[in-house]
């Protein structure tokens, strides 16, 4: 609880980061302030229980994670310049949300969390970000410093969260699977890290996006 405390304190400070480096954004990071009010609501509303539906608010998680994934691997695809490679990644992206509403719809039911389609999202963005990274040492320029360069931080910060996300769900599966609960804290713990890890890369992020652009100025 005390993780998903400092998570929620982090989200205006992420948008308000966003709101700021606006102007600096290139057409693959403008999606963030759209994105932040949409999960800032979300979160809001879940914490009062305001999307406890058939005593279950498994679905407006469901829908969430869709939101991640389609704004995350939206991001991620656009990094690449490859025309061909774009196309074929968002036909795959859409391969993978017709499946989540399969899995949500038919297979482990609406108002139940849909651990098959979160880890498969999961895996896709992984796939995406491992592309990104072998790109980038292949094309980037030797000057580039990536510790400053907007969107390999924000690719590794969506490595280590989807991975701890997987992670989690797998053992979430699992566990559920075999009736035992021995590693859910901990695989919650590690969950919780990353997502406030997240936010603060992003942060960071928004940042050298702005003192980039004063730099090139």
């Amino acid at each position: 609880m005390l993780l998903f405390n400092f998570y929620l304190l982090s989200l205006p400070f992420t948008f308000a980061a966003c709101i700021y480096a606006y102007k600096s954004f290139d057409n693959s990071f403008k999606p963030f302030l759209i994105y932040f009010p949409a999960v800032i609501a979300y979160v809001i509303a879940d914490f009062f229980d305001l999307l406890t539906i058939n005593h279950s608010n498994a679905w407006c998680n469901n829908l969430e994670d869709l939101l991640d994934f389609a704004m995350f691997s939206y991001f991620i695809i656009s990094q690449d310049k490859r025309s061909l490679y774009k196309r074929k990644a968002y036909v795959f992206a859409a391969v993978v949300i017709l499946l989540s509403f399969i899995d949500i719809y038919y297979i482990q039911g609406f108002w139940h969390r849909s651990t098959m389609a979160t880890i498969l999202q999961g895996l896709f963005i992984l796939i995406l970000v491992c592309i990104y990274y072998y790109n980038l040492l292949e094309e980037a320029p030797e000057n580039l410093f990536l510790l400053k360069h907007p969107p390999f931080l924000v690719a590794t910060g969506l490595f280590f969260y989807f991975l701890s996300l997987t992670f989690h769900y797998s053992f979430f599966s699992y566990m559920a699977y075999k009736n035992t609960y021995r590693f859910a804290l901990l695989a919650s713990t590690i969950l919780g890290i990353a997502n406030l890890m997240l936010n603060a890369i992003l942060i960071y992020a928004f940042l050298c996006s702005v003192k980039n652009k004063g730099i090139k100025a």
